[in-house]
C-alpha cells in the first residue's frame, strides 16, 4: 500500500473534518459571490460559449475575461448549472484539488528523494502556501486546475509517459499561457519530440474547440483573444491592483504614478511608464536567461534536474504579465523542495531565514493583520519579494550544483550527497 493511502487510512478523521469544512464553506460561498467575482466571469463566458456568442466582449458589471479560448471548454460545464450550484460545485472541486495537489507534490519529492525524510519539508511547504490555496477557494478561482495539470504532467513525464505528460502540459499552456515555460524546459532536453507533441496537441485542442464553435467562430475566438487580451500585455499593459504581483506590477506600483488603491498611495517616484517598462523587460529577460542557462547546461543529464523544475516555476511567477495571489499555489512544491535541498546542503541558517520569510508572508492576511496593514503588504508586493528571495536561493543552489559537478575531486562526494535523487 502506498504511503499516501496508508496515511489516509490512519488519519481518516482529518479527511472527514476536511470534507465537512469543504461542504460548509461551499454552501456558504454562493451567497458571497456576485458579478465581480472570477467564478461569475467563468459562468457567464461559459454561457456565451454555449450560445455561440463572442467570448471576449465585456460581461456587463463584471471584470474582463483573460483566458485563451480553450479554457472556455471548462467554463461551459459551469454554465450548464444555475450560478449558485456552479459556485458550490467549483468550491468543492478546489477543496478536492488541494488534496490531490498535496499528493502530487509529495510524489514529486519522493521521486527525487526516495529515501529522504520529507515530512518536515512538506509541512513547511503547506504552512507557507495555505494562504494561496485559501485565496483560490474563497474567490472560487481556476489556479488549482493549472497546478493539477502542471504537477500531474511533470510527474507523468518523470515516470516515462512523455506523450501523456506533454498533453497535460500543453492543455495547461492553453488555459494559462505561462505554463509554456514548462514545455520550453522540457524542449531543451528533447527538442524534436517535445515541439512536435506540443504542436500536435495544440492542433487537437483547436479542432475540439472548432467542433463546438464552428470553424469561423473558432478562428475568430483566437483572433479576439490575441487582440483583446494578450496583445495589450506585449505593448506594455500592467496591472497595478493591490493583488497584482510579479516583476512588472511590482515596478509599476513603486515607480509610476497611478490611482490610489484602498486609499493608499505607494509609488515612491513617478517615472515614465515606458522607462519602467524597459527596466521590467530587462529584469525579466535576465531571469529567463539565468533559468534557461541552468536548463541548457543540465540538458544532457539522464533525469530532469529538480532545480530546473523549481527555477521554471519561480520564473513563471516573476516574468508573467501579472501573477495574482492565487497563482502562487506552486509555492507548495517550491518551498518544500528548497527546504529539503538546503537540508542536504547543511545550510541551516539560510534554511531558517527561508522559512521565516516564506511563512511570515504567508500569514500576512487581513484576518491576522487587519485590513489596513494587509493592504500595505499587498501594495508593496511583499509576495513578489518573497518569490525573488526564493529564486535567489534556487539560483545559488543551482550554481553550487554546477560547480560540484565540474569538480572531479568531489565527484564521488556529490554522487553520495545526491544519491537519493537517482
Amino acid at each position: 500500500m502506498s504511503e499516501v493511502l496508508l496515511f489516509a487510512r490512519r488519519r481518516w478523521y482529518l479527511l472527514a473534518a476536511f470534507l465537512v469544512l469543504a461542504i460548509v464553506i461551499a454552501i456558504r460561498q454562493y451567497s458571497y459571490q456576485g458579478v465581480n467575482g472570477d467564478v461569475y466571469i467563468y459562468w457567464a463566458v461559459g454561457g456565451k460559449f454555449l450560445a455561440d456568442k463572442p467570448l471576449y466582449e465585456p460581461v456587463p458589471g463584471s471584470q474582463e475575461f483573460l483566458y485563451p479560448p480553450i479554457a472556455v471548454l471548462f467554463c461551459q460545464i459551469l454554465a450548464l448549472m444555475p450560478f449558485p450550484v456552479a459556485v458550490v460545485v467549483f468550491t468543492l472541486f478546489n477543496f478536492a484539488a488541494w488534496l490531490v495537489i498535496i499528493t502530487l507534490v509529495y510524489k514529486l519529492l519522493r521521486f527525487y528523494f526516495p529515501r529522504a525524510a520529507l515530512g518536515v519539508a512538506l509541512v513547511i511547504g503547506l504552512v507557507a502556501s495555505i494562504r494561496y490555496f485559501w485565496h483560490n477557494i474563497l474567490w472560487v478561482n481556476v489556479n488549482e486546475v493549472i497546478a493539477l495539470l502542471c504537477f500531474g504532467g511533470l510527474y507523468t513525464y518523470l515516470k516515462g509517459h512523455r506523450l501523456a505528460a506533454l498533453g497535460l502540459l500543453t492543455l495547461a499552456m492553453w488555459i494559462k499561457v505561462m505554463a509554456l515555460l514548462l514545455v520550453v524546459t522540457l524542449a531543451f532536453r528533447r527538442p524534436k519530440q517535445t515541439v512536435l507533441a506540443a504542436l500536435g496537441f495544440t492542433a487537437l485542442f483547436a479542432v475540439i474547440l472548432m467542433g463546438f464553435r464552428g470553424v469561423n467562430q473558432g478562428i475568430q475566438d483566437y483572433f479576439d483573444y490575441w487582440n483583446i487580451t494578450f496583445k495589450p500585455f506585449l505593448t506594455g499593459k500592467v496591472f497595478t491592483d493591490w493583488i497584482a504581483f510579479g516583476i512588472s506590477p511590482l515596478l509599476a506600483k513603486l515607480l509610476t504614478a497611478h490611482d490610489t488603491i484602498n486609499g493608499i498611495t505607494y509609488n515612491v517616484v513617478s517615472w515614465p511608464p515606458a522607462v519602467v517598462g524597459k527596466i521590467s523587460l530587462a529584469i525579466r529577460l535576465l531571469i529567463m536567461g539565468i533559468t534557461y542557462r541552468y536548463v541548457w547546461l543540465t540538458r544532457k543529464q539522464r533525469q530532469l534536474p529538480f532545480l530546473a523544475i523549481l527555477l521554471t516555476f519561480l520564473t513563471m511567477l516573476l516574468v508573467s504579465g501579472v501573477a495574482w495571489e492565487g497563482h502562487h499555489v506552486t509555492l507548495l512544491l517550491i518551498v518544500a523542495g528548497l527546504y529539503h535541498l538546503l537540508t542536504v546542503q547543511q545550510a541551516a541558517s539560510l534554511r531558517r531565514w527561508m522559512c521565516i520569510v516564506a511563512i511570515s508572508v504567508g500569514f500576512m492576511t487581513s484576518d491576522l493583520l487587519g485590513n489596513r496593514l494587509s493592504d500595505y503588504t499587498q501594495a508593496y508586493t511583499l509576495i513578489t519579494y518573497n518569490v525573488v528571495f526564493l529564486y535567489i536561493i534556487a539560483v545559488w543552489l543551482s550554481e553550487r550544483s554546477l560547480k560540484l559537478a565540474k569538480a572531479p575531486t568531489v565527484h564521488s562526494q556529490l554522487e553520495r550527497q545526491y544519491a537519493d535523487q537517482r
